[in-house]
C-alpha cells in the first residue's frame, strides 16, 4: 500500500502589519517620486519664463544701443539747426540738433539727422529719441518701466540704484555723475534688470535678469 501524501496549507496570509508597512513604503516612494517630477517641472516652467523674459530685455536692449550709437549722426556733416518747438521739445534757446539733449540718471534724450535733411524731428527714420524711467501703465505692468518716446520698451524694471538707470562718462573716463553736461557726454553705461513672477507657488516672489552694457558715442 503506498504511503499518502500530505499537503499542508499556511493559511496565516498577509498579517495588517506587514499590509500597513507596505502601504507606507508604496506612500514614501510615490510622494519622493511626485515632488521630483514637480520640481522638474516647475524648473523647466520657471527657466522658460524667466528666458522668455530675458530675451525680451535683449531685444530692448539693443534698440537703445542702436539709438544711443547713433546719436549725433549729421547726415550733412554737421548739426542743422533746430526748427523751434518741433525737432526742440523744451522750446528753448538751443539753436542747433543737439547729439545728447538733455541727461539724467534716468533719462536721456538724443539727437540725430540721419537722412541729411537739415531736421532732426523725422519719425521714420526716427531721429529725436528719449528713453526715461517711469511708472506703470494699463498695458506696462511693474513699478518701474522704460519708456522710448512715451512708449512701452521694457516692463517690470527694477535698477541697481533707485531712478538710476544711465552713468555717464567724460573723454577721460571720469563718472559725470546724474546731471552731466550734455557735451562732456563720451560714454554711457547703461544698467538694469527684468523681473518675471516664480511661476512655482511655493517659492514665490520674482526672478531677476540683470543686463548691462556700455556704448562710446561716435561723435
Amino acid at each position: 500500500m503506498k504511503p499518502t501524501m500530505q499537503l499542508r496549507h499556511d493559511s496565516s496570509g498577509v498579517t495588517l502589519i506587514e499590509q500597513l508597512v507596505a502601504l507606507l513604503l508604496g506612500t514614501v516612494v510615490i510622494t519622493s517620486l511626485y515632488e521630483f517630477y514637480r520640481a522638474e517641472l516647475f524648473r523647466t516652467i520657471s527657466q522658460e519664463a524667466k528666458t522668455s523674459t530675458l530675451e525680451d530685455a535683449r531685444g530692448a536692449l539693443d534698440i537703445i544701443v542702436r539709438d544711443l550709437r547713433n546719436a549725433g549722426s549729421w547726415g550733412t556733416g554737421s548739426a542743422p539747426p533746430e526748427r523751434g518747438g518741433v525737432d526742440d521739445p523744451n522750446s528753448d534757446a538751443d539753436t542747433d540738433c543737439n547729439r545728447v539733449y538733455a541727461a539724467s540718471g534716468g533719462m536721456v534724450h538724443v539727437q540725430m539727422d540721419l537722412n541729411g535733411n537739415g531736421s532732426c524731428a523725422d519719425a521714420e527714420p526716427r531721429e529725436n529719441i528719449r528713453y526715461e524711467l517711469t511708472g506703470p501703465t494699463s498695458t506696462c505692468p511693474g513699478t518701474t518701466i522704460i519708456r522710448r518716446n512715451g512708449d512701452c520698451l521694457v516692463a517690470n524694471v527694477k535698477t541697481a540704484t533707485t531712478g538710476k538707470l544711465f552713468t555717464y562718462y567724460d573723454v577721460t573716463g571720469a563718472d559725470l555723475g546724474d546731471s552731466p553736461s550734455p557735451m562732456a557726454i563720451k560714454r554711457i553705461w547703461i544698467a538694469f534688470a527684468v523681473q518675471v513672477k516664480n511661476p512655482d507657488p511655493r517659492v514665490g516672489g520674482n526672478m531677476t535678469s540683470t543686463l548691462s552694457t556700455s556704448i562710446e558715442l561716435r561723435n
